[in-house]
């Protein structure tokens, strides 16, 4: 490992560790390209992960944002998948029981093409909003339609006003590099709601490493974490976190959190 001056966009200590680099890696994993040629020619970035020892967080420090692509050619659906699809629906069912989620206000954070929040609505008559500038308007139609707005653009500090009892983000978290100022911003989003509910889905960092998952270290996967540093992170931002767990054998961690009660410590 090699040592680097570089902040962690997680706790905000300086100085990380680069453990492993790849160049030339293709920018975007799941964009359709039109031909061959396209295919070819398609941009690339470098892979510089770097963990922090402070927190335990592991980011691509060689990530240049401006290098991504999410439009509607961003293509990353797993719904022809029955097992996933089994999945999905166990967990819109867990999530609806757990939480109590009938006839509440439901956030999602990187929606995708809609598919998840959509089951939330449809199941539990509840209403939705969605943020994903992948979003593509009719994917999904639903009966549920009347009580779903999907706003095609990346979630930020210009929407904090909308309001939810419930806020989901699954499998985007993993994508975004400044993940300390992100959940700031949903934490601010929140304000003095301690009743609302905060659920993340992102990939097991300690899988992907433990398992040897290369399939899951690819350009756009920029932020990575363990339990442990997940945890740290959303306690460093004004939460409190409930619930912490793995599913899916281990490849998706799971975390619960509401808003604490006092202000998060400095260290």
């Amino acid at each position: 490992m090699r040592s680097v001056d570089h902040v962690c966009p997680a706790c905000r200590s300086i100085g990380m560790s680069v453990f492993y680099e790849v160049k030339n890696v293709p920018v975007n994993s799941v964009l359709l390209v039109m031909n061959r040629e396209e295919a070819l020619n398609f941009q690339t970035g470098d892979i510089a992960l770097a963990v922090c020892p402070a927190c335990g967080f592991i980011s691509n420090i060689a990530f240049d944002e401006a290098l991504t692509q999410y439009t509607a050619r961003y293509e990353a659906t797993q719904g022809y998948s029955p097992t996933f699809n089994k999945f999905h629906e166990a967990l819109a069912r867990d999530l609806i029981e757990r939480y109590d989620l009938h006839g509440k206000d439901i956030i999602e954070i990187g929606c995708d093409k809609g598919d998840f929040i959509t089951m939330l609505c449809e199941m539990s008559d509840n209403r939705g909003i969605g943020f994903d500038p992948a979003y593509v308007p009719g994917r999904h139609p639903s009966s549920a339609a009347d009580r779903l707005t999907f706003i095609p653009d990346f979630y930020s500090e210009k929407y904090t006003d909308y309001a939810a009892d419930f806020i989901c983000c699954k499998m985007t978290l993993e994508h975004i590099p400044d993940v300390g100022d992100f959940i700031d911003t949903v934490r601010r989003s929140i304000g003095d709601k301690p009743d609302t509910v905060v659920f993340f889905q992102i990939p097991n960092g300690r899988y992907v490493l433990c398992d040897v998952a290369f399939w899951d270290i690819y350009y756009e996967h920029c932020s990575y974490f363990t339990k442990g540093s997940l945890a740290r992170l959303f306690r460093a931002n004004g939460f409190e976190v409930k619930d912490l767990w793995t599913v899916y054998d281990d490849q998706y961690l799971m975390i619960e959190a509401r808003p604490a009660e006092a202000a998060p410590s400095p260290t």
